[in-house]
């Protein structure tokens, strides 16, 4: 009994009680135990229970926008969970897996209230726990939300597609049409102006003709496999911006939602806590009476 008490000291709502608050409060803990691999709570299953673990040590994860469990901490002895849903009487939001074999004891949502009521410092300590979540919650989120574009596109490229996207950007140039216009003026020039036993193309220009034509007939699917990796990437690119606009709502709903449960309920146990003084102080008075 004693070994419980100072390990329920170590879990924050209890870190300031006195030895017999401490005890009282064990009172009215129940045990629970579970095997490794085993799931404590649930996601979105309703939550009446607050669990401190006295054995054995327990993973938080989270569930992201894509159903993918993203992990928020590992709970050990004298460690606090559940208590998101005891203070908000919504459906869990985390999932605990026991990692070995787990040892806990839970305190019921009325006796939870009671506690908070009873002891504002162990309501502070509560939302500070809850707020160190929601902040490893949004960072891995935003780790977890977007891909960066280039760097899919690196992964995937390959020699040929380099090739291809480096002649279209070489085509598409100023430097290209420049050079080519030189090189065209200079052939025709050449073969019209040399001496005709020199000339190696003469009027038409066939040999030119053939040389534009096979240029032609190579460089346009060159250039519409680079066209089409561009469009590969502007898709990938409008895909990863959607889901980052879903997980950005689904977050900030998320957590507009909490920070509004946790000021109804905090607003809610300072008024119980005011009436409970106020009904003291009355009676205070009539017993002077």
């Amino acid at each position: 009994m004693m070994s419980q008490i100072k390990l329920l000291r170590q879990a924050s709502l209890f870190s300031d009680m006195d030895d017999q608050e401490i005890a009282a409060m064990r009172g009215e803990m129940e045990e629970h135990s579970f095997v490794p691999g085993q799931t404590i709570i649930r996601e979105n299953e309703d939550g009446k229970l607050v669990y401190v673990i006295v054995k054995g040590s327990a993973d938080v994860f989270i569930n992201d926008a894509s159903g993918q469990e993203l992990f928020l901490d590992k709970i050990g002895p004298g460690g606090l969970f559940g208590e998101m849903s005891m203070i908000t009487g919504q459906p869990r939001l985390v999932c605990v897996h026991a990692l070995d074999e787990v040892q806990t004891l839970a305190l019921h949502r009325e006796n939870f209230h009671n506690v908070l009521m009873k002891h504002p410092h162990a309501a502070i300590d509560v939302l500070t726990v809850v707020t160190r979540r929601l902040y490893t919650t949004d960072q891995l989120l935003r780790k977890s939300v977007s891909r960066n574009v280039n760097e899919v596109v690196v992964e995937k490229q390959t020699l040929g597609l380099i090739i291809a996207d480096r002649f279209a950007s070489t085509m598409g140039s100023w430097n290209f049409i420049i050079l080519q216009s030189l090189l065209l003026i200079a052939w025709v020039a050449y073969n019209a102006i040399a001496p005709e036993k020199y000339r190696f193309d003469t009027y038409p220009f066939i040999f030119l003709n053939l040389a534009l034509s096979f240029q032609a007939a190579y460089a346009a699917p060159i250039i519409m496999m680079s066209q089409n990796r561009q469009a590969d990437i502007d898709r990938l690119s409008a895909e990863i911006d959607h889901k980052v606009n879903v997980k950005a709502e689904i977050k900030t709903g998320l957590i507009m939602s909490r920070l509004n449960d946790i000021e109804r309920s905090m607003h809610f146990l300072h008024q119980e806590q005011l009436a409970h003084m106020q009904a003291t102080h009355n009676n205070g008075a009539e017993k002077k009476v």
